[in-house]
């Protein structure tokens, strides 16, 4: 009985989470996007031209706003296309991750050879 109490406890903070809220209203896959968000914004990790790469990147909220943020990027560089990434996103996974525009997804352990062989093969 307690477990399932737990279980109803973590659901219901979870749903009235405002991260969760926010990564619905804003199309983010998990509110983990809001993490990245926070350390870039600190640590300016995400720059033009950048080459990223997502280890366990499922469910890819993380891919979306590297995406994001290398679009708004390309948009002060004359040479990239309106609405293209000035940099490339790598995301990798052993679960399958539905696809996003402009991120190449490889599925698989990124600790297996042949994985790594493919992650060689997509960079830039």
């Amino acid at each position: 009985m307690a477990k399932n109490k737990f279980n109803k406890d973590w659901l219901q903070d979870h749903l009235n989470d405002p991260y969760v809220k926010m990564a619905q209203r804003e199309g983010y896959r998990a509110r983990a996007a809001y993490k990245l968000k926070e350390i870039d914004e600190q640590d300016h990790l995400i720059k033009a031209g950048s080459v990223l790469v997502d280890l366990g990147s499922a469910p890819g909220s993380w891919c979306q706003y590297a995406r994001n943020r290398l679009v708004d990027l390309g948009k002060q560089n004359p040479l990239i296309a309106d609405g293209k990434p000035d940099g490339t996103i790598i995301a990798i996974d052993m679960l399958v991750m539905e696809e996003i525009a402009d991120v190449q997804f490889l599925q698989g352990d990124f600790r297996d050879e042949a994985v790594l062989w493919q992650l060689e093969e997509a960079l830039p």
